[in-house]
């Protein structure tokens, strides 16, 4: 059953018609001049798979046998696109696949919103124009919003009661990227929060398995599809790799993959304290103060655990814009603008090869405790369960 919603204040819409109009024409521009600069991960990873799927006819047939480090979902969608193959120069297939994902994305934005009752849910398009948003699909023909999307959705479902949604959301989005652990943390906590029941906690499985069902059908075996992750995880051994966070600071400063044990157990330990913390206090919270211990999630689990790269706050910066979208002002703004600019200059560090990192690690940490001050802060009678508002 759905919960009932805590009222939010009234407010206009946060952007008026003729500012989404102008920011709508310059993520148009924006996605022009990104277009034809081709990364090196489309040329090593996703222009070869296509390729794969491409000469094993296309459909499912082309996956029984395991051809990519990817889980099957994103390789669905390049099945799909392998039609286009020879229309379109083969880069362009991949980015279109990811403005496709992003165009997911912005579904599930607006879902969300219009649930939790937002002053204008619309503004969700805005979300193709957020830099960390246009960089990650048309500069870098990357698929992150594949996974951000079922996040978003499986925080709407928890901030709206839909408990076994939320279950089933979750494990879909961890099907897609390992990335999506990162917001693990909020749905821990709203299951202690409202005290899910276990039986419920089966939807996650569900969630996980269910997307991996076309390709076990055409024989991949599910070994291989589980032992992605860990593959994955084995590639690169540096403490930080362009993550605008405190560990690419450290590695600046001489820190080396021998403090990734230490950096671990401080990721592990603050992720505890945030279950503990919010699984005692969420329920009493309003909607948007919920929200905004959701966008902290991922900006604890980033910014402290090693390993982390220059596009792993990406679901930050879609929890920070919905946030903003939901309750307007000058904090929730400001948040977002700290975020999305240590996000989009670690990846510029990445394209350009610049330590623009250490940089960017400046505006995410400080966006990092703005958002959780008021959350963590007493309340004026030191009674902790009071329902908070942000100033």
């Amino acid at each position: 059953m759905a919960a009932m919603l805590p009222a939010l204040p009234k407010s206009p819409a946060p952007v008026s018609p003729r500012w989404m109009a102008a920011l709508g024409i310059v993520g148009l521009l924006c996605h022009v001049l990104f277009w034809p600069i081709i990364t090196v991960d489309v040329v090593v990873y996703y222009i070869p798979w296509l390729d794969t799927i491409v000469a094993r006819g296309g459909g499912l047939q082309a996956f029984a046998e395991p051809f990519a480090n990817y889980t099957p979902p994103y390789l669905y969608l390049l099945a799909l696109a392998a039609p286009l193959k020879g229309l379109l120069p083969d880069p362009y297939i991949i980015k279109t696949v990811s403005v496709v994902c992003n165009l997911l994305l912005v579904a599930a934005l607006w879902h969300v919103l219009r649930a939790l009752k937002a002053p204008a849910p619309h503004v969700a398009l805005l979300a193709l124009a957020l830099p960390s948003v246009m960089m990650n699909a048309a500069l870098l023909g990357q698929c992150d919003a594949l996974y951000a999307a079922p996040c978003v959705m499986a925080v709407g479902a928890a901030l709206t009661g839909r408990h076994r949604a939320m279950m089933a959301w979750a494990g879909l989005a961890l099907s897609v990227k390992a990335q999506a652990i990162l917001g693990a943390p909020f749905v821990l906590a709203a299951i202690i929060a409202w005290r899910v029941p276990v039986r419920d906690w089966l939807f996650a499985p569900l969630g996980f398995v269910a997307a991996f069902v076309p390709a076990l059908l055409a024989g991949w075996p599910l070994t291989d599809m589980l032992s992605i992750y860990l593959r994955q995880a084995d590639t690169f051994h540096d403490i930080a790799r362009n993550a605008p966070n405190i560990w690419m600071i450290a590695q600046t400063l001489g820190a080396t993959a021998t403090v990734s044990g230490l950096a671990t157990a401080l990721a592990v330990g603050v992720c505890g304290a945030y279950i503990a913390w919010f699984g005692a206090t969420l329920r009493q919270r309003t909607v948007e103060m919920q929200l905004r211990a959701a966008l902290l999630a991922p900006m604890l689990a980033a910014g402290l655990l090693p390993k982390m790269h220059e596009r792993y706050f990406f679901l930050a910066d879609v929890l920070a814009f919905a946030w903003a979208m939901l309750a307007p002002g000058r904090d929730s703004w400001r948040i977002m603008a700290y975020v999305q600019l240590g996000s989009a200059v670690a990846a510029w560090g990445y394209l350009t090869g610049a330590n623009l990192a250490v940089l960017a690690a400046v505006p995410m940490m400080l966006a990092t405790w703005m958002t959780a001050r008021p959350l963590i802060m007493p309340a004026a009678n030191d009674n902790p369960l009071l329902p908070r508002r942000a100033v």
